[in-house]
């Protein structure tokens, strides 16, 4: 072990970046050669760089990916990205290790806005590598970490979305993506044209923790589906007129489309309920991009005017179709 002076000769590589990975006590995938570019790339190093020149750059998945390519021989495909984000990041932020979107608690799982860094323990800690401070360093990221994780899980679930359900019943949603249009989507249109309407599934953007009503859907619907496959963001099911709502918040996303309208009839097939397609939108503007894009015998709704539909052919006024 050299000293905190010495520390100039410590030269990060990716055979380093792993041994320093184990000695946090990461697990194989968390310490393999994908993990150990992507602590090079959040630490900013390149070949011949010490540890102790480690900063913080905020990068994005794709990002990280270009400078393990670039930088150190090691370039991935774009099929990558989910084994980076899934395998690797995901555990770093959860550990503490790493921090995603260090300013920016409102954005959602999937979008490319996404940027990682390492947190400040980490980075204190990764600086120190292979000198005499090491091992304090390191106790001191376990200690900091497991503070940070739990003040950054405060901070979100204080900026949580309180969704008042039809039963009373309260549901919290991430404070990002098209959840805000969700909440409307619940408090607003369900009132009007679905007031019998019981919830059964509600999706959240961060895709962590949906609103599944499983029993209905198996017992009283006959329905068998994974709740995270690609499901409408909300589903209402009213008993009395015997419909099935399967609603879209259109934001970042695209609608109903003839694709996905086939699909999901598909999907969602049962004799004991019709089905209606409803497309969601913030405003009519946001609408009219997408405009084109509706399928027909779909409804579509907009938020800012929540007493109206636009119906979109067909021989009945909201309802479902058959045949």
């Amino acid at each position: 072990m050299t000293t905190g002076n010495e520390i100039d000769e410590t030269i990060a590589t990716i055979g380093t970046a792993r041994a320093l990975l184990k000695s946090f006590g990461f697990d194989a995938q968390r310490h393999n050669v994908r993990s150990a570019v992507t602590l090079l790339a959040l630490a900013g190093l390149k070949p011949g760089d010490h540890w102790a020149d480690s900063t913080t750059p905020r990068l994005g998945v794709q990002k990280i990916m270009d400078w393990s390519g670039v930088h150190w021989a090691k370039p991935y495909a774009t099929g990558s990205r989910e084994d980076f984000r899934k395998k690797t990041l995901r555990q770093w932020v959860d550990n503490g290790f790493a921090v995603l979107n260090a300013d920016n608690l409102n954005i959602a799982t999937n979008s490319q806005l996404n940027e990682y860094c390492l947190s400040d323990e980490a980075l204190q800690a990764v600086r120190s590598y292979g000198t005499d401070v090491f091992e304090n360093a390191l106790e001191g990221f376990l200690d900091g970490a497991s503070k940070a994780v739990r003040a950054r899980a405060e901070a979100l679930h204080a900026a949580m979305i309180s969704i008042d359900l039809p039963d009373g019943e309260e549901f919290l949603l991430s404070p990002s993506g098209q959840n805000p249009l969700l909440k409307k989507m619940v408090e607003e249109f369900v009132p009007r044209f679905a007031p019998n309407a019981k919830v059964l599934y509600l999706g959240d953007t961060r895709g962590k923790h949906p609103l599944f009503e499983e029993r209905i859907f198996e017992e009283t619907l006959g329905l068998t589906f994974d709740p995270h496959g690609r499901m409408p963001d909300l589903v209402l099911y009213d008993e009395v007129r015997e419909w099935l709502f399967l609603m879209e918040a259109v934001k970042s996303k695209g609608p109903f489309d003839d694709e996905r309208h086939r699909s999901l009839q598909s999907l969602f097939a049962t004799p004991v309920a019709g089905l209606v397609f409803v497309n969601c939108f913030e405003t009519r503007e946001g609408m009219r991009q997408w405009l084109p894009e509706l399928a027909w015998e779909t409804e579509a709704w907009v938020a800012d005017d929540p007493d109206h539909l636009i119906h979109l052919n067909g021989t009945r006024f909201l309802g479902p179709y058959e045949g």
